[in-house]
């Protein structure tokens, strides 16, 4: 007997990747750069090239967080190389998967890969005062790496060399930082909902259904503590029948200006698929 796999749009989001990706190694712009130019600065283009498209396609088969934070910070790469290449079908297959990559339901995905059990889970969207130092940070990491290693392949040893240092430097902590985008998400339980967000918590926020009055859809975080980090829109107000203790993380605590500990009856939060949230939320 046959057995049907139903196709889902969490299924179907990420088909789409992957076939966009293919279609960069099939034009492979790497390639095109290697040519015209020295041995050692080929042999750099086509082993960065080939790795971080594996790696991309590894993420894709596996989802999970750490999936998600590699797929992001590679997409742009390939935008650029297919870009610089003048290689239309690697260039198409890039910007799609950048786009797709940074979609909701794509998040969504990804982060429910390393779901346990019955958790549901849906990410969270980034705080607009994290948005400019986390693209300079991949910006210079990546052009530090990449940049360092071609040019100390074509000998220019001036530069590449401490390039080269900086982007190791740089490689043991950057990516910790944005990996932490990633690992932000609303969990919903049976027992309740979870808020995993070590950017702006310093502990997890855990509430059982009984202590949760009601949850709403807002516009402004108005009487609630804003826990979005700082995001321009709708967000979910959760009501508690009682006041409870959450840990703030420091940069948040700073932002609100008020200390790391607070007593809250209610809070904010804000998921990138907000409607899909709520409906999944049942009191």
């Amino acid at each position: 007997m046959a057995i049907r796999t139903r196709l889902t749009p969490s299924r179907a989001i990420v088909g789409i990747t992957l076939v966009a990706w293919v279609l960069i190694a099939i034009n492979a712009p790497w390639t095109t750069l290697s040519t015209d130019v020295s041995t050692p600065v080929a042999v750099v283009f086509t082993v960065w090239g080939w790795a971080l498209w594996t790696l991309t396609t590894v993420a894709l088969l596996v989802p999970s967080p750490l999936s998600l934070t590699a797929i992001r910070c590679i997409a742009p790469i390939a935008v650029v190389a297919g870009f610089a290449a003048t290689a239309p079908l690697a260039l198409f297959g890039a910007l799609v998967s950048l786009i797709v990559g940074y979609s909701s339901l794509f998040a969504d995905t990804m982060v429910q890969g390393g779901a346990y059990g019955e958790e549901r889970r849906f990410s969270l969207r980034t705080p607009v005062p994290q948005m400019a130092p986390t693209v300079i940070a991949w910006g210079v990491l990546v052009g530090a790496l990449l940049g360092g290693t071609l040019l100390t392949a074509a000998q220019q040893f001036f530069v590449g060399i401490p390039l080269v240092v900086v982007g190791a430097i740089l490689a043991s902590r950057v990516p910790r930082m944005l990996h932490r985008h990633a690992r932000r998400w609303l969990v919903i339980v049976p027992a309740g909902i979870v808020i995993h967000d070590h950017l702006v918590l310093a502990e997890t926020i855990m509430s059982p259904r009984s202590k949760i009055s009601h949850i709403t859809t807002v516009n402004e975080p108005g009487e609630t503590a804003d826990f979005t980090g700082g995001v321009a829109g709708q967000r979910l107000a959760v009501q508690l029948r009682e006041a409870d203790k959450v840990v703030l993380s420091k940069i948040t605590a700073r932002i609100l200006g008020t200390t790391e500990a607070l007593h809250v009856k209610a809070f904010s939060i804000s998921p990138r698929r907000l409607n899909a949230a709520r409906s999944a939320i049942t009191l």
